[in-house]
């Protein structure tokens, strides 16, 4: 199966690398100082669930230069989602699926004004992994798990998941269900995403001090809230489920949306705990803490230069 990776960074370029050790055919779609490293030295795994070095790699910023393929990862920040779609064209075949694997609630709408509907399949994922240096993504290990919709035994869909079955490190799961598990994923991401980036921690601190704790619980309660008012309620006992996923994951384990703070990147805020406080005024629900998060956060949304923080006008 040709398998074109949208967005090669810490996300896509660990899913398309594990999927090539299986043998398949993926090209990887990048910019700057990471595709020029993937040319140049290949592309870099390093996880506790195994290393991977793919030597030779199949990367450009031209999709173009890649064609039609059976299948489009489609792993780009939600912020760049409208431009990352446009450019799908060249790839686009009638047969050719297109997987979103972003964060948010909104990805499929997003991407379907750009591509015909029922070409684009929605999924989550649950990987933690980041570009250490251009051409290298390191994951602290913990779950590598994707659920991706069904759609009634899609060809294209039943060929990924045949593949995963050869593809170390790498579980998908495919479901009837996958409205379910993309809510089920923003619960868990949006309170992750704001505890981790208001507090400036990795989630073992945040997890085992029982103010931030509480917080992070919080987070969870009020998405909760968000979910079922908007009609789509979590099953009971989520929260607690979701403590104990957070609990196993790696202590050093933080979101990704923490790793553009700290590093002067937009951030995917407004998609995240701006979403839970936007639905919550429109459903009449308080998210205090959802709403603290945006509005501490909003002055870093579109990024800022690390040498920035210190300039006052004082």
């Amino acid at each position: 199966m040709r398998i074109a990776v949208m967005g090669a960074g810490g996300i896509g370029a660990y899913v398309g690398a594990r999927l090539a050790t299986a043998g398949e055919d993926v090209a990887f779609i990048a910019r700057g100082k990471h595709l020029e490293a993937m040319r140049t030295a290949g592309l870099h795994i390093e996880s506790p669930l195994g290393n991977v070095h793919l030597p030779k790699v199949n990367a450009s910023d031209r999709p173009a230069d890649i064609g039609p393929v059976d299948l489009v990862l489609f792993t780009v920040k939600l912020w760049d989602t409208d431009t990352a779609a446009l450019a799908l064209a060249p790839l686009i075949a009638p047969r050719t699926r297109v997987l979103t694997l972003q964060n948010g609630i909104d990805s499929v709408d997003l991407i379907a004004r750009r591509v015909p509907g029922e070409q684009v399949i929605g999924g989550v994922i649950y990987v933690v992994a980041h570009i250490v240096q251009p051409g290298v993504i390191r994951s602290p290990g913990g779950v590598s798990r994707l659920v991706v919709d069904r759609r009634g035994g899609d060809a294209v869909i039943e060929g990924l998941h045949a593949a995963s079955t050869q593809a170390p490190a790498l579980d998908i799961e495919l479901t009837d269900t996958i409205g379910a598990a993309i809510w089920e994923k923003f619960v868990r991401l949006s309170a992750f995403s704001a505890a981790t980036s208001l507090m400036r921690s990795t989630c073992g601190p945040i997890l085992g001090n029982p103010d931030s704790r509480a917080l992070i619980r919080q987070l969870l309660d009020e998405t909760i809230a968000v979910a079922a008012a908007t009609g789509n309620p979590v099953r009971a006992g989520f929260a607690d489920e979701t403590m104990t996923f957070f609990d196993g994951l790696p202590g050093t384990a933080r979101a990704s949306m923490a790793e553009d703070l700290d590093h002067g990147r937009p951030l995917e805020l407004p998609w995240l705990s701006g979403r839970v406080h936007a639905l919550g005024i429109a459903h009449g629900v308080l998210t205090p803490s959802h709403s603290t998060a945006y509005r501490a956060l909003s002055l870093y949304t579109n990024g800022v230069r690390k040498n920035e923080w210190s300039k006052s006008d004082v």
